[in-house]
């Protein structure tokens, strides 16, 4: 059954104006609301979490075949092997392949900072296993506690197999929510 002229006309009175969604994908694309953010951004004059967020590897796990798996109080269980089963698909991701101790820890901030900012939910962060270092991977043992140091982090863990592995850590970011204020 074809539809009249006149039942077009209506129901574009009816609908009013219109705008062309952009569709990127094949995925839907919701507009996220604007925020007023607090975002606690790490204070590098701070010595003490200075010395924290160091390049020292004297007492970071070194073992490529151990799991990094990590829950602030509070997480729910479930969330954490949710996360480590890949259940989660990342916003959004960082590749710190190739990068000393100290560059990899200053793209890690600058991209939690803007992920935080972006209100994402869940980052991926390529680090690999350590295979072609000269010793010991020191780059993932230094995520490790790197991460467990940013305090909107909430969760981490290495995915599975298909997702990346142990070369691979997904993480869970605090919402930042505009109602800090009240």
């Amino acid at each position: 059954m074809a539809i009249s002229d006149d039942d077009k006309d209506l129901f574009r009175k009816a609908v009013g104006p219109v705008r062309k969604i952009k569709n990127h994908n094949d995925r839907m694309m919701h507009p996220r609301p604007k925020l007023r953010l607090k975002i606690r951004k790490a204070l590098r004059e701070d010595a003490a979490f200075q010395d924290l967020m160091s390049d020292d590897t004297s007492w970071i796990n070194t073992d490529p075949t151990s799991e990094m798996r990590f829950a602030r109080d509070g997480v729910s269980h479930k969330l954490l092997r949710a996360l480590a089963q890949g259940e989660f698909y990342p916003d959004d991701l960082i590749d710190l392949h190739g990068l000393t101790a100290s560059e990899a820890r200053d793209e890690l901030q600058e991209f939690l900072y803007h992920a935080l900012k972006r209100n994402l939910f869940c980052v991926k962060i390529i680090h690999g296993q350590g295979n072609s270092s000269k010793g010991d991977p020191i780059i993932r043992g230094l995520i490790e506690r790197w991460l467990k140091l940013q305090m909107d982090v909430l969760a981490f863990a290495n995915p599975p197999q298909r997702m990346g592995g142990r070369g691979v850590t997904l993480c869970v970011l605090r919402a930042q929510t505009p109602f800090d204020n009240f």
